[in-house]
């Protein structure tokens, strides 16, 4: 059944991103007069000087108020940041430099309806407890996500270099938090940012920036080499910092236990602009290390990623968002999965194997004129075990054998937006989340041996905010 709905989803995703992506026309002076206007109103170019830009740029970040999008090395403003010093003097047509600082303020309102996820400030649905009951209601405000962004660009004879730093009020004790610290020049690409295996280019623009549970969004060091090309096409390749995230377990496996890592992920990708959005390809290639008996071992991680912004509308507006995930060894990268070991798991007998995941997402945002908008989110992810030999289930402490464990996530939401100022936007959201647990083996619940034993739990909350860019 689970396999069912991934298959059912992707090809809704393929279905649309078939007649509306593909057909779309690239390369025609509708895509060049565009994408030249955008880049001419923002004063903000590219690392590439005017005589040699492409007709056909990168996807260009679009700040809107309500949107938690972090900014690309091209930038476009619905309003511009405030606190801005530009210099007189140009070089290559534009400003010898152009810093600013931009703050985007945020609200987070929330009001939890049932689910157990009264502790979270976010929406994640892989922290919902199945074997919980506690369904109270709960009432919570912060400003926490508020985020502070500076960003630098400098021109020279030889080129464009271009910083941007973000951070947030999310760290220990709520104290400040790096985000992201990273510097392009040319075809570089280095520091913390999005990981290139995902998409930066995409974001649903939702109040629970969370998001849905399969998206690929990991903040890691890298090193990027970006080719563009004139015809829209872009070709990335580079190393992420590794961050493997593998369960170690005595009780499981006393054989296995943790190694440093030696390996870059190894990341590679396609992009294609057109005139109404983009398309895009990634594969990853990991090696997961560990020690077994003593001994230096590894397994091996590798996934893909398919992902693409199509507007519907004029000036990219009514936007249809996606993206697909399938691997092994990468639950690190999907937002639901990451920081809980879900890379690899001992097998019982002294080896770790890499889990298989796999997952989804889509989004439509639809503009009822200027100051209204609305979105509907929809997504999925699952993850599966090989078999373990002995382990405990957390929550309930029935003990398995010879078992296999089955994770899947569901989510939903609706949201409505109001942008009163062109910086200023507040709205209500509606989110729903479901997670299934099951467990296929030998299963000692204390009382009798079963073969199956499922579990699933739905989270349902009301998020509600306001932005403010300053």
């Amino acid at each position: 059944m689970r396999q069912t709905r991934f298959l059912l989803f992707l090809v809704l995703v393929l279905a649309l991103a078939g007649p509306l992506g593909f057909a779309l026309e690239t390369g025609d002076e509708d895509g060049e007069s565009a994408a030249a206007a955008s880049a001419e109103g923002t004063g903000n170019k590219g690392a590439t000087s005017e005589q040699d830009a492409p007709a056909a740029s990168a996807p260009e970040s679009r700040v809107e108020a309500s949107s938690g999008k972090t900014f690309g090395t091209e930038v476009e403003f619905v309003d511009e940041p405030h606190f801005r010093l530009a210099s007189k003097e140009l070089v290559n047509g534009r400003p010898k430099f152009d810093y600013f600082i931009y703050v985007k303020a945020k609200l987070n309102g929330i009001f939890d309806l049932e689910g157990g996820l009264q502790d979270q400030e976010t929406f994640n649905v892989g922290k919902i407890d199945v074997w919980g009951t506690d369904d109270s209601h709960r009432f919570w405000m912060d400003m926490h996500q508020s985020q502070v962004r500076l960003r630098g660009q400098n021109e020279t004879k030889y080129g464009t270099v271009t910083g941007y730093l973000e951070g947030d009020f999310w760290g220990d004790s709520k104290g400040f938090r790096l985000r992201h610290l990273w510097i392009e020049y040319k075809f570089i690409h280095f520091g913390q940012d999005w990981s290139f295996f995902g998409d930066k280019e995409i974001w649903p623009n939702v109040f629970d920036w969370d998001g849905p549970p399969s998206g690929v969004w990991r903040r890691e060091p890298e090193l990027r080499f970006i080719f563009k090309r004139e015809s829209g096409w872009q070709y990335e390749f580079g190393i992420g910092n590794p961050g493997a995230e593998l369960t170690f377990n005595a009780d499981v496996d006393n054989q296995v236990e943790s190694a440093n890592q030696s390996m870059p992920d190894l990341i590679a990708a396609v992009n294609k602009t057109t005139s109404s959005g983009h398309l895009r390809l990634t594969g990853i290639y990991r090696s997961l290390k560990y020690k077994t008996s003593g001994a230096d071992d590894s397994v091996a991680g590798y996934g893909a990623t398919f992902s693409g912004f199509i507007g519907t509308g004029k000036e990219k507006k009514n936007p249809i968002q996606f993206q697909v995930v399938a691997g092994q060894g990468i639950a690190t990268y999907l937002v639901s999965f990451s920081g809980l070991n879900y890379d690899a798991i001992p097998d019982g007998n002294g080896k770790m194997k890499a889990i298989p995941t796999y997952g989804g997402w889509a989004s439509y945002e639809h503009w009822f004129g200027d100051k209204w908008h609305a979105n509907i989110v929809a997504g999925l992810s699952e993850y599966r075990s090989h078999e373990v030999a002995a382990y405990e289930i957390t929550g309930p402490g029935y003990q398995a054998e010879n078992s296999e464990i089955e994770l899947s996530y569901q989510y939903a939401l609706a949201n409505v937006m109001y942008d009163w100022l062109p910086n200023l936007s507040m709205g209500l959201e509606y989110n729903w989340g479901h997670k299934d647990t099951l467990h296929t083996g030998t299963i000692d619940t204390g009382g009798e041996i079963v073969a199956r034993l499922e579990k699933g739990r739905s989270a349902r909350r009301i998020s509600f905010g306001l932005f403010f860019n300053f």
